[in-house]
């Protein structure tokens, strides 16, 4: 939508990369051993803070930055295999996380496309990044927001990547 030539390729490449292994049969495996210990993880954290507080926001090097946690978390994910199925929430507790998500994937979609065209916000009905871009201007508050994104993102992938090897 916004022409931007590195979302496309990490989009479409993490696309073609899921369908493709979704038709191969991965065996089941542990996580990398690395995953378990406690250091890799917060350094990588830091060091993703660093090079997207040294850099413009708009920087080839941020977007390679964060282009490479995805590669990585993808990676250990796909590399779990196939696995047992995640465990099931009650219904009545999924709803509860979905609705509002929906709500406001919707709404955010509602204000994208009042905007004049992708490139200019619409203030009168501005968008998530419109509200959040301001804050990230300041170096420390996006090597801060990076480092969390890192650390919650990858107890994810861990959840995700241990759901093999249950009995």
């Amino acid at each position: 939508m916004r022409a931007n030539v590195v979302d496309v390729v990490v989009f479409l490449g993490t696309a073609v990369l899921i369908l493709v292994l979704r038709r191969q049969d991965l065996s089941t495996r542990r996580p990398p051993r690395w995953l378990c210990r406690r250091w890799p993880v917060p350094l990588a954290a830091a060091l993703a803070g660093l090079v997207v507080a040294a850099q413009p926001r708009t920087s080839p090097a941020v977007e390679l930055a964060l282009a490479a946690v995805g590669v990585a978390a993808l990676t250990v994910v796909l590399r779990a295999g196939a696995g047992g199925p995640l465990p099931r929430t009650s219904t009545r507790r999924g709803w509860v996380w979905a609705v509002p998500l929906l709500a406001g994937a919707l709404f955010e979609l509602a204000n994208f496309l009042t905007q004049p065209d992708p490139h200019t916000d619409n203030l009168d009905h501005p968008t998530l990044s419109a509200l959040v871009d301001p804050l990230l201007d300041g170096r420390l508050v996006r090597a801060g927001v990076t480092v969390a994104w890192v650390l919650v993102g990858w107890a994810l992938v861990r959840v995700l990547s241990e759901r093999g090897n249950e009995p």
